[in-house]
């Protein structure tokens, strides 16, 4: 399986530069990271890179990052989006506490947060992405 993960992760290396080349001009800003205690990034590598394709200014924290971290990133550069991702159910914790942590920052409001990867459920995904942006996109409501 590591064997596996490094072949990925050196295909995608190669990949990039013609998906993030097709961009159409930078847009909005996104963060994207795997939570503290999860280190499968394969998922957040593409995504990132297809965003960044489309023309999102990406700002890839990495692997097993921490609640502060993410904060300090979302403050510094006020992204329209925020991507978590896990692949460990035990890690679902440290996104409620990224989440929480924006709140008491005063900055929640203002980042749009996907949560994502095999242990988010639908109901999570709907509950911390899509009804946020919906709402916006037709103007109702605040992020």
């Amino acid at each position: 399986m590591l064997v596996s993960a490094k072949l990925m992760s050196d295909a995608l290396a190669k990949v990039r530069p013609l998906l993030v080349d097709g961009g159409a001009g930078a847009k909005d800003k996104i963060i994207m990271c795997m939570v503290k205690g999860d280190l499968h990034d394969i998922g957040k590598n593409l995504v990132t890179m297809m965003l960044e394709g489309a023309g999102f200014i990406g700002h890839d924290l990495g692997i097993n990052i921490t609640v502060e971290e993410v904060a300090e990133k979302a403050n510094e550069v006020s992204p329209e989006l925020l991507g978590l991702s896990t692949l460990l159910t035990k890690t679902l914790t440290e996104m409620r506490k990224v989440i929480q942590l924006l709140n008491q920052a005063g900055i929640r409001d203002q980042v749009n947060v996907m949560v994502d990867g095999a242990p988010a459920d639908q109901r999570m995904r709907i509950a911390r992405f899509l009804q946020n942006w919906v709402a916006r996109l037709h103007g109702v409501g605040t992020h």
